[in-house]
């Protein structure tokens, strides 16, 4: 099966010798980056574990529908962790610094502040809370300043719901 490494935007191609056309494309991490994630997974767990109340989450991103869908989901999948929204980078700085997130769904096409521009700012002043932009331009250069800047890239045409919620599964402590 072929696979895409999801690891903090690498989307390196692995697997099979088979062309994608011919297989089901589905995310991972590459044989580079597991080990290293493992690692970096367990030092979040345990971050997180020594906090008291629940997993924090903001989903930042124009689309209501999007916004209140992946919210939903989440909340099926996830029952005590507690979601946050917003729509705008003004409106998701207000909600950061209020809410205080673990984790944040950043879309890049926001109205006013770009997601990319927010994540900067957010990594800057918030170094630990952990971004994973989610956007439907899955393009070379946003790619590029993920790596930089947020800790995963997912595309929304590519990815699917499972793969993300595994990724979270993987950052959250068992208990949530």
């Amino acid at each position: 099966m072929i696979q895409v490494c999801y690891y903090k935007g690498c989307g390196v191609v692995y697997g099979e010798k088979e062309p994608l056309s011919d297989k089901r494309e589905t995310h991972g991490l590459c044989p580079k980056h597991l080990r290293v994630s493992i690692k970096e997974i367990r030092a979040e767990m345990n971050k997180l574990m020594h906090r008291k109340g629940s997993l924090r989450v903001l989903i930042v991103e124009d689309s209501t529908l999007f916004r209140q869908l992946l919210k939903e989901t989440m909340q099926d999948r996830f029952p005590s962790v507690e979601i946050y929204e917003a729509g705008n980078g003004e409106e998701a700085f207000q909600k950061i610094e209020a809410s205080s997130p673990d984790l944040i769904f950043m879309d890049i096409r926001l109205p006013g502040e770009n997601g990319l521009e927010l994540t900067k700012k957010v990594k800057a002043r918030y170094p630990n809370i952990i971004v994973i932009i989610l956007t439907s331009y899955d393009l070379p250069e946003y790619r590029e300043f993920s790596q930089r800047y947020a800790d995963y890239f997912f595309s929304k045409d590519s990815s699917t719901a499972e793969n993300i919620f595994n990724l979270v599964e993987s950052i959250l402590p068992p208990a949530v």
